[in-house]
């Protein structure tokens, strides 16, 4: 059987063995993407099933025009764009880069072989992954921004004594709540989307009713998450911190994202009743163009090509599996002064980071205020660092965490001088089990810049495309005491150990920016 009737009895099998090129010419981002939809706890879960549906819908939109394959060159320039795009995050370990070149090198193929009148009606199910790839983190932090100042109006409005600083709310003699990452609602806004734009599919024709509705499900997702992050609040409030739905809270997170698609599904009747009959006629066969059985097998050639560069640089790119990390070769603090315990913690704190390639962590006490009989103020200084961040070995990862929630409770954010104009995040720890408290203050040294911030730190990544840094540490400085001045003693210490930690990093991976 020759290639014209393969093209003839089996249209189908072209942008399979294009689409299935590129699944293998992306396998390893695709693994890495695999592994976030498998946490459930994330924001991504909902990953394999956005998958199922675009395979389903494609192949039903496919059933319906039933597309003519040809070869139609004009669409190479951005195909090798996005190729490009995807080649240079495997070189650079830009992870985002490879997930964002994901779904343009689909699409690249399929206007290659369909051009822009047939391929135009695919671009929604394929382009309905772009929901479950984890590009979407970066909202995260403004959508934590925009949840406190919506909670920051509904308590006003009750008459409440609160403050809020940055992302943390307090409420004086009773605790504090802190809207983290998981509370951006950054997951029930993909869903929202997802949700709302499958249904446009399946019903809408026309742009305005998909975009209405797409527009609907993204702000109705976000009142779910503000109403539910109030609640929680707000019954923590009333019940002096002991509710249990304080701290198992994701079911009734779920059910009140339930109760906002009553009001989005009004809404999509609405529409749909409205949406003018769909054309019996199957518009779209058989388009003249660039079609022909022998020339769209050129497409191969393109493909094929990709294939090969794609896993020479993953061959090239690879990294040995993580065997553990190793230590700085340098002392945190200067021994002469400082005196070091020989334990990890301060009173069952430290902080969780996930493989780092160096770590280096120790608790300390200052030997001129040593005074038999009296108690000292404990110091803890840690430095995680990843020589090349790569995925599950980044320094701003969803793993990596400042204090276990289930034992310290945040009081007050504030900022620590550290010198050279670098500024450290402060942040004050309650035990829930005594009045203790520990004072941190932590920042990140990615590529020689210093970032006060998760979002900062995560975007500092990218000048390294300009720069032969690619290293990314988190320095972490904490103290524990009960009758110093916590905040006090780390804006003395930050200095000094900024700096020194500042040199160390310098001197081993070279200094190429200024702060």
């Amino acid at each position: 059987m020759d290639r014209s009737t393969l093209q003839r009895h089996s249209p189908w099998l072209l942008p399979v063995v294009l689409l299935a090129g590129a699944g293998i010419a992306v396998w390893p981002a695709l693994q890495v993407l695999f592994s976030r939809w498998q946490k459930f706890d994330e924001s991504y879960s909902h990953g394999f099933l956005v998958l199922l549906v675009c395979v389903v819908l494609s192949v039903r939109k496919w059933r319906i025009l039933r597309p003519v394959n040809g070869f139609y060159p004009g669409w190479l320039f951005p195909l090798a764009l996005a190729a490009a795009v995807y080649l240079a995050g495997s070189v650079l370990f830009v992870e985002a880069f490879q997930q964002i070149a994901m779904v343009p090198l689909f699409l690249g193929l399929l206007l290659l072989i369909w051009g822009w009148r047939q391929a135009s009606a695919f671009f929604l199910p394929v382009g309905l992954l772009i929901f479950a790839i984890p590009v979407w983190d970066y909202l995260s932090w403004p959508l934590q921004l925009i949840t406190v100042a919506v909670n920051q109006l509904l308590l006003s409005a009750l008459g409440i004594d609160f403050t809020v600083e940055g992302v943390f709310v307090y409420f004086p003699g009773v605790g504090a709540f802190e809207i983290a990452h998981g509370c951006s609602g950054l997951r029930y806004l993909l869903v929202g989307l997802t949700i709302s734009t499958i249904y446009a599919e399946l019903s809408y024709q026309r742009l305005t009713d998909r975009v209405i509705l797409l527009v609907a499900g993204a702000l109705l997702a976000m009142v779910a998450n503000w109403i539910r992050v109030f609640v929680i609040i707000y019954v923590g409030y009333e019940s002096n911190m002991t509710s249990s739905l304080i701290w198992e809270h994701d079911y009734f997170g779920w059910w009140v994202f339930a109760g906002t698609l009553v009001p989005l599904f009004v809404l999509a009747r609405y529409l749909e009743h409205r949406q003018e009959q769909r054309p019996a006629s199957s518009a779209g066969r058989g388009l003249p163009g660039n079609s022909g059985g022998m020339k769209a097998w050129f497409s191969l050639v393109p493909a094929l090509a990709f294939v090969t560069l794609a896993w020479a640089v993953e061959s090239s790119t690879a990294e040995a599996d993580y065997t553990g990390s190793d230590r700085h070769g340098f002392e945190l603090l200067p021994s002469e002064q400082w005196l070091p315990l020989f334990r990890g913690s301060l009173g069952g704190w430290q902080p969780v980071i996930q493989q780092p390639d160096l770590e280096s962590t120790g608790v300390f006490v200052e030997r001129d205020e040593l005074q038999p009989g009296q108690a000292q103020p404990e110091y803890y200084v840690g430095l995680f660092t990843y020589n090349q961040q790569r995925p599950g070995s980044e320094v701003v990862q969803y793993a990596n965490r400042l204090y276990d929630a289930d034992l310290l409770l945040p009081q007050q954010t504030f900022t620590v001088p550290a010198g050279s104009d670098t500024t450290l995040t402060g942040l004050a720890l309650k035990y829930r089990q005594s009045e203790s408290r520990v004072y941190l203050a932590y920042g990140y040294y990615v590529e020689s810049f210093w970032q006060a911030d998760e979002l900062r730190a995560k975007l500092a990544q990218l000048p390294g495309i300009f720069n032969n840094r690619s290293d990314a540490s988190l320095l972490v400085i904490g103290v524990r005491c009960d009758a110093c001045d916590g905040k006090a003693s780390l804006r003395r210490l930050a200095p000094m150990v900024r700096e020194r930690i500042e040199t160390r990093l310098d001197d081993r991976f070279g200094a190429t920016g200024a702060n």
